[in-house]
């Protein structure tokens, strides 16, 4: 069927506007700052390390959420040279640079997981350590000055006279003499002079354990102090207990902090006017090691240097000194 009309042109609906997408915020959950925390001590060893790194760490992120409100993926390059400033302001140049040097690796961590933005080669601008000059750790002690502190502590309170003679006859660092238990004075199977030689197992840095012969004085020395304070080494309950108690409860060692307010009174006490820390008398052996010519490696074993460029200090120490023997000659002309 045909029609003469026209065709009626078509028609089209108008196109529907719609509005462009607007930008939404982000959904993204910022990282949870304790995961990442806990997640970076898991890659390291030691446990005082562990313990170092959770306190400064937690300083950095607290200081960066109050001051400038910004948690781990927000930081600025300019934030973390602020926080420099700050740390330069208030402590040490040794303790800045101890701050600086978790924060730092802290932020690498983060960044090589992709949760923060500055790169390792901008931290080390602008979180860089200051100098530093020789703390008060590698100062040393004189056998007079030495002599003069155990004299102190053995007049005032037995236990802390044992603990200084377990500090300059084995060389133990803080935390490694708070872990020492009764249990850890061995046999070693082997008899020198008629006497059988004593071992003392220490757990060191990153977990590892050496054996550190102990001389037959010291050994006499805590087998008095352990039946002093009505112990035994038979008992294999005594054998779990801290050598050194704590004053607060029975069985609850010392801490480290403890252990360095102990060292200040007695240096105090034996009239030393120059800096001293617990590990200044770990520095007195390892010299007085080498001043007396011990092996490097029996230096390195006795101390627990997992690297003997550490121990090479000691050395350069003991050359020191013998350079300067001229100083001990007191003869006048």
């Amino acid at each position: 069927m045909t029609s003469n009309q026209e065709p009626r042109p078509a028609t089209t609906e108008p196109a529907e506007i719609v509005p462009a997408p607007t930008a939404s915020p982000s959904t993204e959950t910022p990282p949870d700052p304790e995961a990442l925390i806990s997640l970076y001590l898991r890659t390291l060893d030691s446990p005082q390390t562990i313990k170092t790194y959770n306190t400064e760490i937690r300083m950095f992120l607290s200081y960066m959420e109050e001051h400038f409100g910004r948690g781990v993926g927000d930081l600025s390059a300019e934030d973390i040279s602020r926080y420099r400033e700050y740390l330069l302001g208030t402590y040490s140049s040794a303790t800045a640079a101890k701050k600086l040097t978790c924060m730092r690796r802290f932020l690498t961590f983060t960044y090589m997981g992709g949760v923060s933005r500055i790169s390792p080669e901008s931290l080390r601008f602008f979180a860089r350590s200051p100098k530093v000059r020789q703390d008060s750790s590698y100062n040393i002690l004189t056998e007079d000055e030495l002599s003069r502190m155990l004299s102190a502590a053995r007049t005032e309170n037995y236990r802390d006279y044992v603990m200084l003679a377990v500090m300059v006859s084995c060389g133990l660092r803080e935390a490694e003499l708070v872990g020492i238990r009764i249990g850890d004075f061995r046999e070693s199977g082997a008899v020198h002079d008629g006497q059988d030689i004593i071992h003392l197992r220490v757990l060191g840095k990153g977990d590892k354990t050496r054996n550190v012969p102990v001389s037959p004085d010291l050994w006499s020395l805590v087998q008095r102090f352990v039946i002093h304070s009505g112990r035994t080494f038979t008992s294999q309950n005594d054998a779990r207990k801290p050598l050194f108690e704590s004053r607060e409860g029975r069985n609850k060692p010392l801490t480290t902090r403890a252990v360095r307010y102990m060292v200040k009174k007695y240096v105090r006490k034996a009239g030393i006017t120059k800096p001293v820390s617990p590990h200044s008398i770990r520095h007195t052996v390892g010299t007085n090691m080498a001043v007396n010519e011990a092996p490097l490696l029996i230096i390195q074993q006795f101390l627990g240097h997992s690297d003997p460029k550490t121990t090479m200090r000691y050395i350069r120490r003991a050359e020191e000194i013998s350079n300067r023997s001229y100083e001990y000659n007191t003869l006048r002309i």
